[in-house]
C-alpha cells in the first residue's frame, strides 16, 4: 500500500482526532471563563461587605511570622525542603501533601509513625521552603513525579532496595498514584486520601457532571493572574475557606487549624510569587 493512499484513508480519523481536540480546548476555555466569572462575582460581594481596604490590603510577609518549624534542607536534582522523623535505617515512609498546604499537614504522622519508620514529609516543587522554578513548564507532571522519584531513590531504605510506603493527599496522592503504577519497584505500599486515580476521575466525571460544579475552581485556575489575584483577596480569604470551612476543612470542631497553624501554609503564599507554582500544577493537568 502506497504511502499517500495510506495517508488517504487516515485523513478521516486525523480529522476527527483534530475536531475533539478543538472541541475539548473550546470547552476547556468556556468552564474557565464562566469560573472566572463566577468567582469574580464572589470578589464584588466580598468588595461591597468588606470594603477595598480589606479586600486589596496587600498580604505581605509580616502579615504572616515565620512559623517556628524544623527545617532540612535536602536536593534531589531541584533543591527539595523535608523534614523528617525516626531512626535513619528504618523503612521509609514518604509523605506527599496537596494543595494548598505544605509538610505541616503532617505533623501528627510524623509523630506518629516515627517509632516503625523513618517518616519524610517534604515540601512539594514550588512550596514551602523548596525551590520555585519560573513558569508553568517548570510544574509539568513528568518533572514533578522525577522529585518524587529522586526522593525515594535518594531516602529509601536498605541500600539497594529504594522501596517506601507512599502516602498522598489530594495533589500528592494524584502524585503517589503515578508513582506507583509507574514504578513500582519504588512503593512497597501505597495510602491515598481525596485523590482517585486521574483516569478513575475523567470517567467519573463524565458520568457524574455535579462533579464540574464541585471542580469549578480548577477550571478558574486555568485563567491567566486572576487566580493568583482572587486567592489573595482579604488576607487569602479564599485559602482559609478551602482549609478551615465545614465544608472542605476538618469536620471535628476540636481539630479544626488555629489561627497560628493557618499560618504556617499562608506564610509561604503570602511571599511574592508564592501562590503561581502552586497553580501551574493545575495549569498543566490539560495539557
Amino acid at each position: 500500500m502506497s504511502r499517500r493512499l495510506l495517508s488517504l484513508l487516515l485523513a478521516p480519523t486525523r480529522l476527527l482526532l483534530s475536531l475533539r481536540a478543538l472541541l475539548a480546548r473550546a470547552l476547556l476555555a468556556v468552564a474557565a471563563v464562566a469560573s472566572g466569572v463566577a468567582f469574580v462575582l464572589w470578589a464584588v460581594a466580598l468588595l461591597l461587605r468588606r470594603g477595598p481596604r480589606a479586600t486589596f490590603g496587600c498580604p505581605c510577609p509580616l502579615c504572616h511570622p515565620t512559623p517556628d518549624v524544623p527545617r532540612c534542607p535536602q536536593s534531589s536534582g531541584l533543591r527539595l525542603h523535608y523534614v523528617t522523623r525516626g531512626p535513619p535505617g528504618a523503612p521509609l515512609m514518604l509523605l506527599l501533601h496537596g494543595f494548598p498546604q505544605n509538610w505541616f499537614c503532617w505533623r501528627h504522622l510524623l509523630q506518629e509513625f516515627s517509632a516503625r519508620f523513618r517518616v519524610v514529609a517534604p515540601d512539594l516543587r514550588g512550596y514551602g521552603d523548596s525551590e520555585k522554578p519560573p513558569g508553568r513548564d517548570s510544574y509539568r507532571l513528568e518533572l514533578l513525579l522525577g522529585d518524587i522519584r529522586d526522593l525515594i531513590e535518594a531516602l529509601g531504605t536498605p541500600a539497594g532496595s529504594p522501596r517506601c510506603v507512599l502516602v498522598g493527599h489530594d495533589w500528592g496522592g494524584v502524585l503517589a498514584w503515578e508513582v506507583a503504577s509507574g514504578h513500582p519497584r519504588l512503593v512497597e505500599k501505597l495510602v491515598v486520601m481525596d485523590a482517585p486515580h486521574r483516569g478513575v476521575m475523567a470517567a467519573f466525571t463524565a458520568r457524574h457532571p455535579s462533579q464540574l460544579l464541585r471542580s469549578c475552581y480548577m477550571f478558574m485556575f486555568q485563567l491567566p493572574w486572576l487566580p493568583e489575584l482572587l486567592l489573595s483577596l482579604a488576607d487569602f480569604q479564599l485559602v482559609r475557606w478551602f482549609l478551615t470551612s465545614a465544608q472542605t476543612g476538618i469536620q471535628d470542631p476540636a481539630r479544626r487549624l488555629s489561627e497560628q497553624e493557618l499560618d504556617s501554609y499562608l506564610f509561604g503564599l503570602s511571599q511574592p510569587g508564592g501562590l503561581s507554582p502552586l497553580l501551574h500544577y493545575y495549569r498543566n493537568l490539560f495539557g
